[in-house]
Order: C-alpha cells, then structure tokens, then sequence
C-alpha cells in the first residue's frame, strides 16, 4: 500500500508540479530551514507523543510493513509522511527537468521537507531507542 501512495505522490508530482512548487520567492536558506524543521520538530512530537498517557507503552522501528496510520506508534506516521513529500518533490524536479526548466530552490522545497521528516524520525528512533522494541538480528 506504501509503495502505491508513494507512486501516486510521485505521479502527482509530475502532473500537477507547477501548483505543488512555491510562489514565493525562496532562497537555499528557505530550503535548508525545511530540512532542519523536519529533523527538529519530529523528535520534538515523538517526545510529547511519549508522555501520553494513551500511547503504547513501546513502539517499533519505523518499517514499511507497519501500519503508517496507527498514531499510537506516532515514528511508522511521519515516515510515510517524509516519504510522501520527498516522493511527490521528486516528481516535481523530474517534470521540471524533462520539459528543461532550471531548478529553483522552490522547486527543492517540498522534498527537502521531506527529508528532513525522515531525518527527524530516524533521530527520534535513535533518541527513543529504549522505548523501541529490539529488532531482530
């Protein structure tokens, strides 16, 4: 099911990049800035999420075969989430560079985001380790 979501973010990328792209001007620091937002405020969440009382009282490693939309293991959301963003960003650099338009920082916005969400949920696994069930060697 992942891998169909992340194909359509990508599909739709491509179709329809010119209105996922911002209109304002952004600068590489703009571009920067979604990264460290990303890798930030993921930890951040996972850590509130921590304190909830109705939160499990251990979760599991972020994968693509967990369900993505149990928020209650809050690390399987936001990486289905980077890998929507990062997959539909992807889309729009590929349009763009098809049809032979220079890339702009605006165009790398939307996937820095999402790497930066994938960065942030692989630090907040880290950070949390102890919470996490062990893996399987």
């Amino acid at each position: 099911m992942r891998l169909v979501l992340t194909g359509l973010a990508f599909a739709e990328g491509i179709s329809r990049g010119d209105s996922w792209s911002s209109q304002n001007a952004t600068t590489p620091l703009w571009v920067a800035g979604a990264v460290v937002y990303g890798v930030l405020v993921i930890p951040l969440v996972a850590w509130v999420q921590r304190l909830s009382p109705r939160a499990r009282p251990v979760w599991h490693f972020p994968s693509w075969r967990r369900n993505p939309l149990t928020l209650r293991d809050p690390l399987q959301f936001f990486l289905m989430v980077g890998t929507l963003f990062t997959a539909a960003g992807a889309g729009v650099i590929v349009a763009d560079l098809r049809v032979g338009i220079v890339l702009r920082p605006a165009q790398l916005l939307m996937p820095a985001f999402g790497l930066g969400l994938l960065g942030g949920v692989y630090l907040a696994a880290w950070i949390f380790r102890g919470k996490l069930v062990p893996q399987a060697p």
